[in-house]
Formats: structure tokens, C-alpha cells, sequence
């Protein structure tokens, strides 16, 4: 009856409300300060709801039709509900208010079964006040796992999140739970653990299966800007969806052996902090290796560069604005160095798409000699030839390159003062050096651009509006 009652206040319109003040909002502003609520806090907050729930149902069954909880009647309402409207949130909240709820009511049918029931009596008659209740509450803890390996098989990992708060307050349930029941009913326990192990499966196989996501995607799209691929974002929240529930986490991974290994030949004051942080190592070399990958596909070697470059960027940054790099760094303390070096390397094969470029503006041709009264047709030649290359060079670079993107501020102004300064003093100097030489009638035609143009036109690369 509590269950159904529920279902029937909370649509969203109860006491004008929509969802649970204590429930993080999914796509939180990144720099706000997130205050973690304790798990002994949480379960208060759940405990208040469930005797305020509690209240509220006696209240409208006593008014409705003259009794109250705990009186024994045909029920009516509908006991097939599974929560499938729901989202995902409000689920976990119901479902966990509801366990609170159960178990209070059993601590008060223990309290009524003294005055009542003989001794010799009381486990039988526990056990049947609360079977059908506890085979609910194990029931809709298998429906909650069975979407949750729906959402695991279509790669829907950010909705299965919603099984570790759950797992985390059912474990801190469970020495209250027992104690309550283990004079009556070992039954009831063994209920309860099965749930806690559906719970421990389902979010183990969760956090693997999106490892295994990562390495087998096959979508073959590429952002055509290079910018950050929308992989490595959700990559990163997931990740920083994990920090609320490092403990519990640490809980799943302690059972595989491949984390329990890692974590005995590692020296470290809290384990659960490890053993997440391995799993990020393993996470993020897995998105590395992808995303190398999957730039292959890109024909422009620039353009490879930089959506590498974009996407090292992007993690390091998000590892150090939140607290994934401080377990990281216990998994691998290397990392951030790593992060550093492969920047350094990819704007360096970047600049390699200046080399067509340099190679006009060179200053050492030993076929130009400008010490003679008059320059040679073979130079005059070479000079229009360089002149007219480096035109169409710059031109088609500024093009095509404005299209690109770096979305991070200090990256793209970086990458801009990177580029003026390896075109700017050595154009500067070939323009000084030959474009006074007499080698055309029409100067216009060939000597277009200036060195303060130039670099005009390399500030006009990576044009957010384009």
C-alpha cells in the first residue's frame, strides 16, 4: 500500500516539487563546489521521507476508508506497478524510501507482537507479516537491475549510475536491517543480501561493459572542425559522476582480481580511492588509444594533429579542475607529465603544416645573387615563383584553417603565438630582403602581403564564429 501510494504523490507536483533537494542535477555547472552528502546524512534524508510518507499514507487510507496501517484488509490497488515512467532519479529515491519504510514497519510489528504473540510464535508470525512485503521490495530491486542491463546492453551507462546510491544506502541499511531480524526470520536476510549482490553484479558489469564501449565504438564520424569529440566529454562526465560514490565503487572493484592485484602492490591510505583511480587509468588509456585510432580517418594531417591535440587537452584540463586527477595520480603518477609531453608532440606534427609554406620564404638560395646591378631572368624567375607560392600557401591555409577549432581559449591563442612565430620573423626577413628586388613590373601582382597581414591573417585562424 506504501509503494502504491507513493507512486500515485510522485509525479512531481507533491508540496510543489519536482525532485529530491538532496539529488545532484545531472549536468552541474563545473565549477561549483559539489558538497558530497555523507552517506550516514543521505540516509537521514531518506529516513525523515519515509516517516513523513509513512504519515501522509495512514492519513489518507484512515480518511478514505476508515482504517488504519497495520490493519488487515483486501487490497484493491494495482501490485503489478514497476516504476517504468520514472526517471531514473525519482526511482532510486522511491525505491529506497520505500526499504526505509519497510523496515520501519517491521520494527513496529515486532513491538506489537510482544504484547500479542507467545514467544515460540513470533519468527512464524513475522515471517508471514512480512514475506509478501520483502518479496516486493526484492522484486522491484530486480526490476531496477533488469533496466539497468537494458540500458548497460544499448551503451546507456550515465543511466545506470542510478544503481550505486542505491547499493551505497542499502549497504548502510543493512547492519540496522539484520539486527531487526535476526531473531525472527533468517529468511528475510538472505532476501536482502540477494538484492545487495544483484546490485554489486549489475554495477560491475556496468563499469567494464563501458570500457569495453569505449574500445569496440565503431562510429566512424568525425567532428570536421577537430574540435573535442563528443566521446571525450561524456567519457569525462561519467567519470566525474563516479567521485559522488568512490567508496562503493572501490566495494565492486575489491572483488575483481585484477583490481585487488593492482591494489596490493600499491602502498596507499584509503583503498577505495585506488581502486578508482585504476579504473580511470584503465578507462582513459582505453579513450586515448580510440581516439588515436579513429584519427586515422582524417586525410589532413593538420587537422589530425589538432583534434588530437583538442582531445589530450580536454582531458588533462578536466582531470585538473576536478578531483579525478588526484586518483589518477595514485594509479599513475606520470599522468599529468604524459598529458604534457603528448600536447608538445602534437603541436609540433601541427607545425609540420607549415613546411610547404617555409620552403618559399627561405633567405639562403644560393640561384638568387642580389649583389649585381641586375638581376638574371632565372632569378626574377624564382623570386615570382616564391612570391606566388607563398600567396597561394597562406591563402589556402587562412581558408581552410579558419574552419578549425580549438575551443579552448589558451590552447588557441597559444597555438596562434606558436604559429606567428615560426612564419613571422622568417617572412619578415625574406620581405625585407627581396621584396624591394626588381625582379617584376607588376609588384602588386606578387607582393600581397606585408608581415603585420600575416599575422593579421594567422589571428583569424580558428574562428569561433566560422
Amino acid at each position: 500500500m506504501l509503494r502504491n501510494h507513493q507512486k500515485s504523490v510522485s509525479g512531481g507536483s507533491v508540496h510543489g516539487t519536482t525532485s529530491s533537494p538532496m539529488l545532484k542535477t545531472k549536468f552541474q555547472n563545473r565549477h561549483e563546489a559539489v558538497r558530497r552528502p555523507s552517506t550516514r546524512r543521505l540516509q537521514h534524508v531518506f529516513e525523515k521521507k519515509a516517516n513523513k510518507m509513512l504519515l501522509k499514507a495512514s492519513q489518507t487510507l484512515e480518511h478514505s476508508t476508515g482504517l488504519t496501517l497495520g490493519t488487515r484488509r483486501a487490497s484493491h490497488l494495482d501490485t503489478s506497478y514497476t516504476g517504468e515512467e520514472f526517471d531514473n532519479e525519482q526511482e532510486m529515491e522511491n525505491y529506497l524510501v520505500c526499504v526505509i519504510a519497510l523496515h520501519r514497519l517491521m520494527q513496529i510489528e515486532q513491538i506489537l507482537m510482544k504484547d500479542i504473540i507467545v514467544p515460540a510464535h513470533q519468527p512464524r508470525v513475522f515471517e508471514l507479516i512480512v514475506r509478501e512485503a520483502m518479496d516486493t521490495i526484492v522484486q522491484d530491486g530486480e526490476n531496477i537491475v533488469a533496466r539497468a542491463r537494458k540500458c548497460i546492453a544499448k551503451h546507456d551507462f550515465t543511466t545506470v549510475l542510478v544503481i550505486f546510491p542505491i547499493f551505497k544506502q542499502l549497504r548502510s541499511l543493512k547492519p540496522d536491517f539484520e539486527r531487526t531480524v535476526e531473531q525472527y526470520d533468517l529468511n528475510v536476510k538472505v532476501k536482502f543480501d540477494q538484492i545487495l549482490q544483484m546490485l554489486h553484479m549489475t554495477g560491475s558489469k556496468a563499469l567494464e561493459d563501458f570500457i569495453e564501449s569505449i574500445r569496440s565504438d565503431s562510429v566512424t564520424q568525425l567532428p570536421t572542425d577537430g574540435t573535442v569529440h563528443e566521446m571525450t566529454s561524456n567519457v569525462i562526465r561519467f567519470l566525474e559522476e563516479l567521485l559522488d560514490y568512490t567508496d562503493t565503487i572501490g566495494i565492486v572493484l575489491e572483488q575483481d582480481p585484477n583490481y585487488s592485484r593492482q591494489l596490493s602492490k600499491l602502498k596507499s591510505s584509503d583503498s577505495n580511492k585506488a581502486l578508482l583511480g585504476f579504473y580511470i587509468k584503465k578507462v582513459l588509456v582505453q579513450l586515448n588509444h580510440t581516439l588515436i585510432s579513429k584519427s586515422e580517418l582524417y586525410s589532413d594531417s593538420a587537422l589530425k594533429a589538432l583534434f588530437r591535440l583538442n582531445n589530450n587537452n580536454y582531458v588533462l584540463k578536466s582531470l585538473q579542475r576536478s578531483s579525478l586527477m588526484e586518483l589518477y595520480l595514485i594509479s599513475e603518477p606520470n599522468c599529468e607529465e604524459y598529458y604534457y609531453t603528448s600536447i608538445q608532440e602534437h603541436k609540433k606534427a601541427y607545425s609540420q603544416s607549415w613546411t610547404k609554406l617555409l620552403n618559399y620564404i627561405g633567405c639562403d638560395d644560393p640561384s638568387i645573387n642580389l649583389h649585381g646591378d641586375k638581376l638574371r631572368d632565372k632569378e626574377r624567375a624564382i623570386l615570382k615563383e616564391k612570391f606566388a607560392g607563398f600567396n597561394k600557401e597562406i591563402d589556402e591555409i587562412a581558408k581552410v584553417q579558419r574552419g578549425y577549432s580549438i575551443p579552448d581559449i589558451e590552447l588557441r591563442e597559444s597555438i596562434k603565438r606558436d604559429n606567428k612565430e615560426l612564419i613571422i620573423p622568417k617572412y619578415n626577413a625574406f620581405y625585407n630582403m627581396y621584396a624591394g628586388a626588381q625582379f617584376t613590373k607588376n609588384p602588386e601582382k606578387y607582393i600581397k602581403h606585408k608581415p603585420d597581414e600575416v599575422a593579421a591573417i594567422i589571428d583569424r585562424f580558428f574562428d569561433v564564429a566560422a
